[in-house]
């Protein structure tokens, strides 16, 4: 029995698992240089405590497209495209039932679902396309954190954050 599939979709889910540990670690860096500009600056009105700010605010939106990416996975997204050739339906009960669970539904899975029943319990029809979303995200969030470290690497270089 072909396993290819469902290992693809157990990749998908460590690397959500992975990006929210990334931004956990990014938010509490954030977090640490805001309470070390907060506390060691003689003027609390710095842009930089604003620059800073914008970008935990950045980061945390960020979990809400993280979220709508991951939210369906793609195995059963491509339910929608494929139909019944769909990769889902070369898994068995069992990697069928784990992945509709990863799906987060309270509807029991059917033993034989057919692909109309898929397409119109997860609302596929209506779903915004949060991979291409969130593709386009990943690259505007990266350019504007790397963007901004670069700023306050080069403003910590020459004041060493003082004002």
């Amino acid at each position: 029995m072909n396993h290819e599939e469902f290992h693809r979709f157990l990749k998908e889910q460590k690397l959500y698992k992975n990006l929210t540990t990334i931004s956990k670690l990014i938010s509490i860096s954030f977090l640490v240089i805001y309470l070390y500009l907060l506390f060691s600056s003689s003027y609390t009105a710095s842009p930089l405590i604003v620059v800073i700010n914008y970008l935990a605010i950045f980061t945390g939106f960020s979990g809400l497209i993280r979220f709508k990416y991951f939210e369906i996975p793609s195995i059963l997204l491509s339910v929608f495209d494929l139909g019944s050739e769909s990769p889902f339906y070369h898994l068995n009960g069992e990697e069928k039932k784990y992945v509709w669970r990863k799906a987060g539904r309270e509807e029991e899975l059917p033993t034989d679902p057919n692909p109309d029943w898929i397409v119109s319990t997860l609302q596929l029809h209506d779903r915004f396309p949060w991979k291409s979303v969130g593709k386009f995200y990943l690259v505007f969030y990266l350019v504007v954190i790397l963007i901004s470290v670069y700023y306050l690497t080069s403003v910590y270089l020459e004041t060493g954050f003082q004002n």
